[in-house]
């Protein structure tokens, strides 16, 4: 496995961890009427940014543990090099999901000119954020896996 591959598969593990754990903690909150009233996106976003800053913890965490493992398990020291295969691979992945982000953005945008809250449309703001960055890295790992 390369390095750009490992790389790549970390971070969707990332990605699904934080997702996993940006629903657990927000639908509990939202479940318990955390939101409501005039305060409620100033709480939510409060609590985003706590939850940022566990996810930036959270991928250090995979990216050191993912670097251990593979070392212990084939031997190899890590191989970081990078090459124009892998250039390509990040530059394909990444305008897949710009596509995805920006198309979204534009639903966005139209639910609210339809009449969607301000409260639903910052909830699929961050799940728009955060499903690009995992399709990011689940393309890079399938790109990878294919060759390209």
């Amino acid at each position: 496995m390369s390095y750009g591959e490992r790389e790549a598969l970390s971070g969707l593990v990332t990605s699904l961890i934080v997702i996993v754990l940006f629903l657990w903690q927000l639908s509990g909150q939202t479940a318990a009427g955390a939101f409501d009233g005039p305060e409620g996106l100033r709480l939510w976003a409060r609590s985003v940014l706590l939850l940022i800053g566990w996810s930036i913890g959270i991928a250090i965490a995979v990216a050191i543990l993912s670097a251990v493992l593979h070392g212990i398990l084939t031997g190899e020291k890590p191989d970081d090099r990078r090459d124009e295969r892998d250039r390509d691979i990040d530059r394909r992945a990444l305008t897949w999901a710009w596509y995805l982000l920006s198309f979204g953005l534009l639903g966005i945008i139209v639910g609210l000119a339809l009449g969607d809250t301000a409260f639903k449309a910052m909830n699929t703001v961050l799940a728009l954020c955060l499903l690009s960055e995992a399709f990011k890295d689940a393309a890079k790992v399938m790109l990878y896996r294919r060759g390209a």
